[in-house]
């Protein structure tokens, strides 16, 4: 016959349980609690990314309708949790009558399903090769399904220098 346990036994694996499950708390809710805790201890008086796109002067021609939208790849790297690569964006600098600058800045990422569209010169349009997406100068979308137009991008103006803000669209 067994004997039955005692609860001094009982007590001792219960504390142990209780432990071990604190343990496993510890261990996961911090991490996930610095993770979710990130965004909160970045400073407020960080700026925000810029990438310097070029001279004014070299987009004086499209901001007075003379040239077409311009074309501008520059590199970024990528951080996707302990992993960053290095990768070439490109955007589009347009004229924007409305804006004091002349200018807009336009990603070139398709509204209907994040292809990557081109300034065609013949059509004087941007062109989404994916599924017959069109968009005018501006950004607007002219034909196909995408339904919205091109993202505008914040951008700044320093120095006689463009720069593009990397937090994301305007």
């Amino acid at each position: 016959m067994d004997a039955p346990e005692s609860p001094t036994r009982r007590r001792v694996f219960a504390w142990l349980a209780a432990g071990a499950s604190a343990l496993i708390t510890a261990a996961l809710g911090g991490p996930l609690g610095a993770l979710a805790l990130a965004p909160l201890r970045r400073g407020k008086d960080e700026e925000a990314p810029h990438v310097d796109l070029g001279a004014l002067a070299q987009f004086a021609q499209t901001a007075e309708g003379k040239a077409g939208p311009q074309e501008v790849v520059f590199p970024v790297t990528l951080t996707d949790g302990y992993m960053s690569r290095k990768a070439r964006e490109r955007v589009y600098v347009v004229k924007d009558p409305a804006a004091a600058s002349g200018l807009a800045v336009l990603d070139t990422t398709c509204s209907h399903l994040g292809c990557g569209v081109s300034w065609n010169a013949d059509r004087n349009a941007f062109l989404c090769p994916c599924h017959g997406g069109v968009y005018a100068a501006d950004g607007k979308v002219l034909d196909g399904p995408p339904p919205r137009p091109l993202s505008r991008l914040p951008f700044k103006i320093e120095g006689g220098r463009v720069s593009l803000d990397l937090s994301g669209p305007a």
